[in-house]
């Protein structure tokens, strides 16, 4: 269903790839950036001019008072992996919309959590991988398929991996 109304976003935290899903939510023709928030209010502020952000954007020097902010409809959470069980548990309390970073928890169990927060306060939640979304996705289904090429396909796997760095290995908990 389509709707005028404008999806208010707040982005809790200012990690890098906050910068480009912030670019897209401003594309999206519903949803604008109402606040940016960070554990310091100079990163905030720093974030939001570096990134374009309106004036009437607001600026949070804490993930808590973002959450208070009641112009906000949906969070997107680009925190470490490690913070997502807590931040998004503590978003579904206070009613907000979720948009995680991928992945979305360090296991199933944290997982699980999150989902049931936000069944018992009636939020959504969904993830930012953004392969399933994309028009490509539909193609290689098309392509994969093909009977003629590949026969009947049964299975397919595949993994994903990347080399993280100090700094990144030092943000997860196992």
């Amino acid at each position: 269903m389509a709707t005028d109304t404008q999806i208010r976003i707040g982005v809790m935290g200012c990690a890098d790839i906050a910068r480009k899903v912030s670019r897209a939510i401003n594309l999206a023709p519903n949803a604008t950036i109402a606040a940016v928030a960070s554990r310091s209010l100079e990163k905030a502020k720093s974030f939001a001019t570096a990134n374009n952000y309106p004036e009437s954007t607001k600026i949070h020097g804490s993930y808590e008072s973002i959450l208070d902010d009641p112009e906000i409809d949906a969070l997107y959470v680009p925190l470490p992996t490690s913070l997502h069980v807590e931040w998004a548990v503590k978003a579904a309390e206070k009613g907000k919309h979720i948009l995680l970073e991928k992945p979305v928890a360090m296991n199933v169990t944290e997982f699980d959590k999150i989902v049931v927060a936000c069944e018992a306060n009636g939020v959504q939640i969904m993830d930012g991988t953004m392969w399933v979304h994309n028009p490509r996705t539909a193609l290689l289904k098309e392509f994969l398929s093909d009977s003629e090429r590949f026969g009947q396909l049964k299975t397919v796997q595949s993994c994903f991996s990347f080399a993280g760095d100090e700094d990144f290995l030092k943000t997860i908990s196992v």
